[in-house]
């Protein structure tokens, strides 16, 4: 076989070039800190840390749906001990109105308490959160609750507000956000036994003051009933948010592995790379300055 110039020439520019390539490759690794410029450089990997990336925008919503259920649960944790210390405060008054000692003076001041207690309730119960009512149901833009004054006592009217927000926080697992009015205000009875209160006292009617204060006692029950049932939702949601948290650092960790560098290992390369060129140059030089005899020896 005949070894010419031009087949030495192009054996060490094949060389030179393909060191620059490599060295090229090894600096955008650097620079950017990427495994790969492109898909196609690694399908695999590439469909693997795409898929990461998506459940990594899932967790974000994820974790957006149970700050919103938390502040939500706060909130509504807020109202419900106002709304607990108002019945204490109305069952109180009850007592000391359902007995003998009582008069009509005595009732007629202690309405006037009441009524306002009543009024207090139903501020309550349209609590505004963000754009709408805390206690709305399906239709939080509605104003759920009104005190009505009858002229001879105060009454309340409701547009029924049952229903209520449901946020998915995990894959396939979703939480209510919250109570709605009917839940904490009806089915308590809280919002009725205030008016029956405040009725039976405008009444001096002393058994219908005791009745209205038994139903006290039984709506502070149902009240305190609800803050269980919200304090379990708070744990819960601060455990899917734990979750939540160790699940988007294990993915992370794993796109990472699929599209990351190790910068040190990519910098030992890159000073290898640039060392073989320098070589690889170095030889070329020579080579292209030699005549075939010169080759061969």
């Amino acid at each position: 076989m005949r070894i010419t110039n031009g087949i030495m020439r192009r054996e060490q520019l094949a060389r030179v070039q393909t060191g620059l390539r490599q060295l090229a490759e090894s600096q955008r690794r650097v620079s950017s800190g990427l495994r790969m410029a492109k898909a196609s450089d690694d399908p695999v990997a590439a469909s693997g840390a795409m898929q990461a990336r998506g459940s990594l925008r899932a967790l974000e919503q994820y974790r957006r749906n149970v700050d919103a259920a938390t502040s939500r649960a706060s909130a509504e944790e807020g109202v419900l001990d106002r709304l607990t210390g108002t019945l204490v405060r109305a069952r109180e008054l009850g007592l000391s109105q359902g007995t003998d000692t009582a008069n009509d003076v005595t009732r007629a001041n202690t309405r006037a308490e009441v009524d306002q207690l009543l009024r207090f309730a139903v501020g309550l119960a349209n609590t505004r959160f963000d754009d709408g009512y805390l206690f709305g149901g399906h239709r939080p833009q509605e104003r759920p609750y009104d005190v009505v004054d009858t002229g001879t006592h105060l009454d309340f009217t409701t547009t029924s507000p049952d229903g209520g927000l449901e946020l998915e926080v995990s894959s396939g697992q979703r939480l209510a956000a919250g109570h709605d009015g009917v839940a904490v205000f009806e089915e308590t009875g809280a919002l009725a036994a205030l008016r029956d209160l405040g009725r039976a006292l405008g009444a001096g009617d002393p058994a219908a003051v005791r009745s209205a204060t038994d139903a006290l006692d039984r709506a502070l029950d149902g009240v305190q009933g609800l803050v269980g049932d919200v304090g379990a939702r708070v744990n819960a949601l601060q455990l899917t948010g734990a979750n939540l948290d160790a699940l988007e650092a294990n993915l992370s960790t794993f796109r990472a592995d699929l599209e990351e560098i190790d910068l040190e290992e990519a910098v030992t390369e890159l000073a290898s790379r640039q060392t073989a060129l320098q070589a690889a140059m170095l030889a070329t030089s020579r080579v292209l300055g030699m005549n075939l005899t010169e080759y061969l020896r």
